[in-house]
């Protein structure tokens, strides 16, 4: 019966995945960090549609409302039926970790995000939590939701087709995580949508602070080059003695 749930759902609702990215960007030098948020979507039938027309309105709403903190940048790159859209914004460390509206992102539990940054001078150690509650897209319109056991197997059969994969970038050497290598040095999290618990994803790594490390040297070597220089012109100068010249005896 989910099977056959799940194919009537494919058919009548399309295919839909979702995937968050959080990466992390050290400044230069200073300290401190940034955070780069991706939201894409590829989606097809009514739950792209609907998606789609969620996530618009949510950024419509957005700027009419004035809505304090950085507004999502929205590209839409779908063709026909099928679905491309990508929401991206970059903020600083301490707004990355301020919780999103999911108003703000058309209905998408992007994840609370806390990080750590300890700054070894030469070197940085990141951690990294985000707690996520994945959740269910738009339901799309024109359906109902019933509540016998056919419509839940209906439901869960929706939700067990949507993919829903969270990655997390951070630099340097990743040290810890309970996720698992994926591509662009990212990690990548699997999120169940028929799951009511919510995900506690974690992640170390220590990034070797090169242009740091290149500034230290450079001083080095000018302070080793001005105390050999000043060295030198303290040197006292030692005088020679007159060259006596003896005339020869006759």
């Amino acid at each position: 019966m989910l099977a056959a749930a799940g194919l009537l759902a494919t058919a009548c609702f399309g295919k839909f995945a979702l995937g968050v990215t959080q990466t992390i960007e050290p400044n230069p030098i200073l300290p401190g960090a940034s955070v780069k948020q991706e939201v894409n979507v590829e989606a097809d039938g009514l739950l792209g549609t609907a998606v789609k027309q969620a996530m618009t309105d949510a950024a419509t709403k957005g700027q009419a409302q004035g809505q304090s903190g950085t507004k999502w940048q929205i590209t839409d790159t779908s063709q026909g039926a099928t679905v491309h859209l990508r929401m991206s914004r970059s903020v600083s460390l301490t707004e990355a970790q301020a919780a999103v509206s999911k108003t703000s992102t058309g209905g998408f539990d992007v994840g609370t995000i806390s990080v750590r940054a300890d700054d070894w001078l030469i070197a940085r150690h990141y951690t990294v939590r985000v707690v996520v509650s994945p959740s269910a897209p738009t339901t799309p319109a024109g359906t109902t939701t019933g509540t016998d056991a056919t419509s839940q197997q209906l439901a869960q059969a929706i939700l067990a087709g949507i993919t829903y994969d969270y990655f997390v970038s951070l630099p340097g050497i990743v040290t810890a995580t309970n996720g698992v290598p994926s591509d662009q040095s990212r990690l990548v999290w699997h999120l169940d949508l028929t799951g009511a618990s919510e995900r506690v994803l974690t992640a170390e790594s220590i990034y070797p602070d090169w242009p740091r490390l290149i500034v230290l040297l450079v001083v080095i070597v000018l302070v080793a080059g001005g105390v050999i220089l000043r060295s030198r012109r303290s040197r006292p100068t030692v005088a020679e003695p007159p060259t006596v010249i003896t005339p020869p005896q006759v």
